[in-house]
């Protein structure tokens, strides 16, 4: 008979100490040979939830059931299993119909209907005792805040947190700095990127002992009212959120925000006075402000453009030329704790936005020449070698995965050594299933890239009249977002990938269509 056994430990700190899976381990491999195994393969999870279905250990053994490579699973409890009552049945459902084994060790359980619905009632019954433990829990926490104690363990910059009072102490070393930050905002009247430049210059270190200073660590501090004096407790619901390391993009809980009215506010010492902090929140208001009416406002083509070169995107900037005002565009990122700082590649606004403008224009006012490109498009073929591409990489993880189980299963290696590479193969196949996922969307777009020219003409008119009737800025920019997909900028070329509206109604919903083409400058 081959085994296999399963084993998960919660919480990090048992995964360092490994008590609690030595124990299970050496129960589950008692029951091993209790039932004559010949052949044993030991799957884990340590310090991960049992409310992740997505857990490394798991997904192994999941696939080794399915592949027959294994004919009894051993778990010392259901609740090292799963701690949702779906998971369980999901789970225990794989390996019935894989004619796999399911064993407990502390809980008898039997492959039959009577045994599979005490099964169901115990992970039921037990579904709802955490629930109520979660509910207490939290109930004590908004108690906790109410009497002026910190509901748990919290510690911004500038502060440490008192465990035996539950309060924060504002730690000197780091306070200094936070009051030089507001300072700056307040007094100085410099921006984030600003202060982040000269914190970095100035080497200071950060909480993590970076001498790196990012804009938006700057800013969670700015905008952070602890500084003040007050710590908002209750502010977020977090349920779930702390298993997000486990699960994959798609499944992710995020925070959200509760009602402003179910806020406690809890009393810390505060770093700066609170007219400083309200003064650093309204140079900060102001300063997005202007951002927004300059940089959005003033730039059509802000939003879509990227440097052909670099990589990096095309933002609109403002200069003073010989005393002169200057709008550009450029790939250059002078934000603290930028990526790239980009090729350097600086264009004049007027002739980046006339160039797109007179050929969406021109393109519209031609469905005949429009009609041509997209009857000798090759984007279809492309998308087909793509996907190819994109099958070939999922087969050559998907083999890498299968010879590493059948290391494990044979005994060769140990889930210690292998887990490592599991890990980071399961992490590729997330990623190359998107990529695989997101082509063969584009290839049943592009099944039906080539309208009927009638249809086109009709469409090409409606935008003619929308050209002749855009007279303001604010018009120019809608219609420019409608018709164009992306641009590529170079120093003598830009690549325009325009949308082909294809009507499906009479006031028509349109669907894209990329369509590239090259217009010199």
């Amino acid at each position: 008979m081959r085994v296999a056994i399963y084993s998960r430990v919660s919480s990090d700190e048992q995964a360092r100490d490994g008590y609690s899976l030595a124990d299970q381990r050496r129960v589950c491999r008692a029951r091993a040979a209790q039932l004559g195994a010949m052949a044993v393969v030991e799957f884990s999870d340590e310090g991960v939830s049992g409310s992740v279905l997505d857990r490394p250990g798991l997904t192994a053994l999941r696939r080794l059931a399915r592949d027959g490579g294994v004919d009894a699973v051993i778990i010392s409890d259901p609740d090292r299993f799963a701690r949702h009552l779906s998971h369980q049945l999901l789970v225990t459902e794989e390996l019935d119909r894989a004619g796999v084994r399911l064993e407990f060790v502390n809980v008898e359980f039997q492959q039959s209907p009577e045994g599979r619905l005490f099964f169901a009632l115990r992970g039921a019954v037990a579904e709802y005792e955490r629930e109520k433990i979660r509910e207490r829990t939290t109930a004590g926490r908004r108690q906790k805040a109410r009497q002026g104690l910190l509901p748990f363990a919290v510690e911004p910059y500038g502060y440490r947190y008192d465990s035996a009072r539950a309060l924060l102490a504002i730690h000197e070393p780091e306070a200094v700095v936070v009051r030089g930050i507001f300072d700056d905002l307040a007094l100085r009247h410099l921006g984030l990127n600003g202060i982040a430049h000269r914190l970095t210059a100035e080497g200071v270190p950060t909480r993590r002992g970076a001498r790196v200073w990012h804009r938006q660590v700057v800013r969670q501090i700015a905008r952070n009212s602890v500084y003040a004096g007050t710590y908002w407790a209750n502010r977020r619901d977090m349920t779930g959120s702390s298993m997000n390391r486990h699960r994959p993009p798609g499944e992710k809980v995020w925070g959200t925000l509760r009602d402003e009215a179910d806020w406690i506010p809890v009393a810390v010492p505060a770093i700066v006075p609170q007219s400083t902090w309200d003064a650093a929140q309204a140079a900060m208001d102001r300063r997005a402000d202007t951002w927004r009416q300059v940089s959005r406002s003033s730039y059509l083509l802000s939003g879509f453009v990227r440097c052909s070169s670099c990589g990096n995107t095309v933002t609109g900037r403002r200069s003073v030329d010989w005393g002169r005002p200057r709008r550009t565009y450029t790939c250059r990122k002078s934000t603290a704790g930028a990526r790239s700082p980009g090729c350097g590649l600086t264009l004049p606004a007027e002739t980046l936005e006339n160039a797109v403008w007179e050929h969406v224009a021109e393109t519209v006012r031609q469905p005949e020449r429009l009609a041509d490109l997209l009857e000798s498009d090759d984007t279809a073929a492309g998308l087909a070698e793509e996907l190819e591409r994109a099958n070939d990489t999922l087969t050559r993880i998907q083999r890498a995965q299968d010879a590493l189980l059948g290391a494990l299963e044979s005994g060769v290696v140990s889930l210690d050594a292998v887990s490592p590479r599991l890990k980071r193969l399961k992490r590729q196949e997330t990623a190359a299933r998107r990529h695989h996922d997101q082509v063969c969307r584009d290839c049943d777009a592009a099944r039906g890239r080539r309208p009927p020219r009638d249809d086109l003409k009709l469409q090409a008119q409606r935008y003619v009249e929308a050209l002749d009737r855009a007279f303001s800025f604010d018009q120019r920019r809608a219609l420019v977002r409608e018709l164009v997909a992306y641009l590529l900028v170079s120093p003598d070329t830009v690549t325009v990938g325009l949308r082909v509206l294809i009507p499906e109604t009479t006031d028509p919903l349109p669907v894209t269509v990329p369509l590239v083409s090259e217009t010199r400058r």
